[in-house]
């Protein structure tokens, strides 16, 4: 079970506290105790550490306790459901760079309380907040955790680990430095001018892996894939499905199993048994960027289905059908049929 520092429990109890939130009921059910979550810090101290799923359940709690994705940190309220918005309308862009663009823009409409901008200094890129009362956030909880969302969401969006360059916080090292370490593993600056955080520019002309299904899961999971995934992990999922749908060509080619397992240097039986322990196949990773391409295609490009059939490698538009019918339980022709009708009763009551 993957843990964190209880500073991150300590501030978020906090939190809720400075909002007159009775937090002994939730601190007894989650079997943290008074003493566990206000016990003098020290960041040598193994055991002062919590289960990730107690911090995902805390972050959920406050949000919808407070009806503030921004946790009680700023001088006004993000109500639940902005940072699933912004989502899902910047993962229609065509590179990571856009969609960085497009979802920091549609914060800094949103709120004057965060502002961020994506700035290029030739070989790197820095994406810059401004905490417009960072005085609200007194352990600078929110801060860091907005850090960790950013460079983990743009990581998740291309299916690849963004290694930074550097992080500068504008406050002083604090007790859990090597938390911060583990979370970001780059030179990390403090007493600087502004919160912010390089990588190298090449990222940003990389196409996202994921698709709006991806982020459906992506976001009910939240935040425990930001929490608990380890930084320095990219799941072989993940690696698979960059490696498929980010190809030159247009139409899908699916290499064999011993071929990808070759390019990552494992054999194909450990290949086979991490997907495993992932709860996964390739034949299923397969079937999943299919089935996505497919209803992509389908309700966006209005394209034919014997040309969907052949960009994703089928022989003929009857095994393409059959397939769409495993994973949808409608042809192709029905499932348009059902869009179609859906939309039209959504323009009726509209108008």
């Amino acid at each position: 079970m993957a843990t964190v520092d209880l500073h991150y429990a300590q501030s978020i109890v906090r939190c809720l506290q400075r909002q007159n939130i009775d937090t002994d009921k939730l601190l007894q059910d989650l079997e943290l105790t008074d003493n566990a979550i206000f016990s003098d810090y020290s960041p040598l101290d193994k055991s002062q550490r919590v289960a990730s799923d107690k911090i995902t359940f805390l972050v959920k709690y406050t949000w919808a306790l407070l009806n503030d994705e921004f946790m009680g940190c700023t001088a006004k309220r993000c109500k639940p459901g902005v940072f699933a918005l912004m989502s899902r309308y910047a993962l229609t862009q065509q590179t990571l760079q856009e969609v960085l663009e497009q979802g920091l823009h549609f914060y800094n409409l949103f709120t004057d309380d965060i502002q961020m901008s994506l700035n290029d200094h030739g070989h790197y890129v820095e994406i810059e907040f401004k905490f417009a009362q960072a005085q609200l956030d007194i352990d600078n909880f929110f801060q860091e955790f907005w850090l960790v969302i950013w460079h983990r969401f743009a990581s998740w969006i291309i299916g690849e680990k963004i290694i930074l360059n550097q992080v500068t916080f504008p406050y002083s090292q604090p007790k859990h430095y090597n938390e911060l370490k583990n979370a970001f593993e780059c030179r990390l600056s403090f007493n600087q001018p502004q919160l912010k955080f390089s990588f190298n520019k090449r990222y940003l002309n990389l196409a996202p892996t994921r698709s709006q299904q991806d982020l459906t899961i992506f976001l009910k999971n939240s935040p425990a894939d930001l929490i608990a995934i380890p930084g320095n992990e990219i799941s072989y999922k993940a690696k698979i499905k960059s490696r498929l749908i980010y190809q030159s060509g247009q139409q899908l080619i699916c290499p064999a199993l011993e071929s990808l397992a070759a390019e990552f240097k494992i054999s194909s039986q450990t290949l086979r048994r991490k997907l495993k322990l992932e709860n996964t196949s390739y034949p299923q990773i397969k079937d999943e960027i299919r089935r996505n391409i497919a209803i992509d295609k389908l309700n966006s490009q209005n394209m034919p289905i014997a040309q969907i059939a052949r960009l994703l490698g089928f022989s003929e538009p009857r095994s393409f059908t059959r397939a769409f019918r495993k994973w949808t339980t409608l042809s192709p022709s029905e499932y348009l049929q059902s869009v179609n009708k859906h939309s039209d009763i959504n323009r009726a009551y509209k108008g």
